[in-house]
């Protein structure tokens, strides 16, 4: 798909516009007006139900899996936990590139 320079601006222009973010019948009218002139048109409106729902899973988990985290101190304490060189390094090597682009 090519876009040319001034469409660019359009779609920033409209992506930015704050009665798009409104809802109601202005937000109608205007994808009816999008549908018109043969653009894309975006609905969101059915997914919300479904983001609530995924988030209020995420809210009831728990912060973190107390079961598994029992296991790796027991682990540790024995002395049979054996952590892999190259993940750790890995990890390490992955925060610092991290710590830095940032």
């Amino acid at each position: 798909m090519k876009i040319d320079n001034d469409k660019q601006i359009v779609l920033l222009n409209n992506l930015t516009k704050p009665s798009s973010l409104k809802g109601g019948s202005d937000a109608q009218g205007s994808s009816q007006k999008v549908a018109q002139t043969g653009g894309d048109k975006v609905e969101l409106s059915g997914w919300k139900e479904q983001v609530n729902s995924l988030k209020e899973r995420v809210k009831a988990l728990p912060d973190m899996n107390e079961d598994k985290v029992a296991s790796m101190k027991q682990a540790i304490d024995s002395g049979t936990y054996n952590a892999k060189g190259v993940l750790v390094a890995r990890s390490m090597l992955k925060s610092q590139l991290l710590d830095e682009t940032l």
